[in-house]
């Protein structure tokens, strides 16, 4: 394939939102953390293969293959107790193309990790970073479900020894900031993913 070529088809965010949300329902259910190790290998029937020196040879810690029946994960950090959040939202990032871009990679024809070098270095830095975009974006609302974020986020405003700590934040920025501590260990995430996920919140 003439990776020059490629053309990512344009998605808005409400359509991934709700893509990501209709999948989690149907794969998984209403509690959280969603388990996305146990949707990938039970409900997908997708092999998790650890792969040595993946993150030094293709700067990523996780990819799928085309046939969809493998996600490659990097040997070390899929050891590492210390990238277990990172990791989720990697498995959740290959499901993403998995559900967003099944046509296009399927064209990718993507068996292994030289074939993923391939297409990083050859696709448009421009159209790599729309397909990485939404695939991010999936991922962040099918591990954080914008309805629960919203109903845990009030239970922790709620708490009367934060609520005193919440009257000295004065903006929008540092109140996100404060809770995505909390709130990433109740959804298993990184801070960085809640707070992008509090800005796109009603």
């Amino acid at each position: 394939m003439d990776y020059k070529k490629v053309k990512i088809p344009f998605l808005d965010n409400s359509a991934i939102q709700e893509k990501a949300e209709n999948f989690r329902l149907k794969y998984w259910n209403d509690s959280i953390p969603v388990d996305i190790e146990k949707v990938i290998d039970i409900k997908l029937k997708i092999d998790i293969v650890p792969l040595h020196n993946l993150q030094d040879y293709c700067d990523t810690d996780a990819l799928i293959t085309s046939s969809w029946d493998s996600i490659y994960v990097d040997y070390k950090k899929f050891l590492d107790e210390r990238y277990q959040n990172r990791l989720r939202f990697s498995f959740a990032h290959e499901i993403g193309h998995f559900v967003l871009h099944r046509d296009i990679y399927n064209s990718f024809e993507i068996t292994d990790k030289n074939d993923f070098y391939t297409l990083i270095k050859e696709i448009p830095e421009l159209q790599y970073g729309y397909l990485e975009k939404q695939a991010n974006m999936f991922a962040n609302n099918l591990l954080i479900p914008r309805k629960k974020l919203i109903e845990e986020s009030k239970k922790i405003k709620n708490n009367p020894e934060i609520k005193q700590a919440l009257l000295t934040i004065k903006d929008e920025q540092s109140l996100n900031s404060y809770l995505s501590i909390p709130l990433s260990k109740i959804f298993m995430v990184s801070e960085d993913a809640i707070e992008i996920a509090l800005k796109t919140s009603d």
